[in-house]
């Protein structure tokens, strides 16, 4: 069994997998994470679902986050949040229902913070209920640098690092091949290989090792998430009732292995 999302397996998360891996950032102490925005009403033609239990900012878009928070620091051990849904209503903008209000019967903001297995502590601040910011997609902290983490919602991205007190420094691209931009979205060019999972789960099967994508951490992932969710609720800190070993890294002759070459 294997589970999306596979964006972790792109060419900038692996590179900052890299870095964590030969030792440049050092121990990971700590993290901050941000994915906020104003909600879906105004492009999607029918957002009622997104306001609903079941789904809400850590459901939807938590997955990309978290799991790549687990492949770069590894397991979680315990979470806690706070929760709030500022708007009982929503109205939406988008055709051809524009002008028409839905319920919000989910938090539509969390702040949480997840303690890992090996000590480290990450904030993630997931929100629709903000019209702007300007905090990075994730930053990660460690004993001898830090690391400025491009959208997990994405393959590709500039990758930024700072060694100790040294300038910020943008890192030159890696010759990864799931970080070559190749589809075009409001940003842009970006890279989207949502496919690297499942041909890396079949050559898995073929090799006889264990995928990446595995559904052990896809599980852990889950429990990450609604032990988010159970703690805003109850105000509780929730341990995990799972856990899962760090996905292999995807190395650029690895990346390279999963791609059919025309003949």
């Amino acid at each position: 069994i294997g589970s999306a999302p596979d964006t972790f397996l792109g060419g900038a998360h692996q590179l900052v997998r890299n870095l964590i891996d030969t030792g440049a950032l050092g121990k990971i102490t700590s993290g901050t994470c941000h994915v906020m925005g104003h909600g879906m009403e105004h492009w999607h033609p029918n957002p009622d679902f997104f306001f609903q239990p079941g789904a809400g900012p850590v459901l939807d878009i938590g997955p990309y986050y978290i799991t790549n928070l687990i492949q770069l620091v590894g397991p979680v051990k315990q979470v806690a949040a706070f929760a709030s849904t500022p708007a009982k209503e929503r109205t939406i903008s988008s055709k051809p229902r524009a002008g028409e209000k839905i319920p919000v019967n989910t938090p539509t903001t969390i702040h949480g913070l997840l303690e890992f297995e090996n000590g480290a502590v990450v904030t993630l601040n997931t929100s629709w209920d903000v019209w702007s910011h300007g905090h990075a997609p994730m930053e990660l902290y460690g004993e001898a640098g830090s690391v400025y983490v491009p959208d997990p919602n994405f393959f590709g991205g500039d990758v930024r690092f700072t060694e100790a007190a040294k300038p910020v420094k943008k890192l030159p691209k890696w010759k990864h091949p799931f970080g070559v931009p190749n589809e075009m979205h409001s940003q842009g060019m970006m890279a989207n290989y949502r496919t690297a999972g499942l041909a890396d789960m079949a050559l898995a099967i073929a090799e006889g090792r264990p995928h990446r994508c595995s559904m052990e951490l896809a599980l852990h992932a889950v429990d990450v998430m609604t032990g988010l969710l159970r703690s805003g609720e109850t105000g509780k800190f929730v341990a995990m009732q799972t856990t899962c070993e760090r996905p292999a890294a995807l190395g650029v002759k690895e990346a390279k292995d999963l791609l059919v070459k025309k003949k």
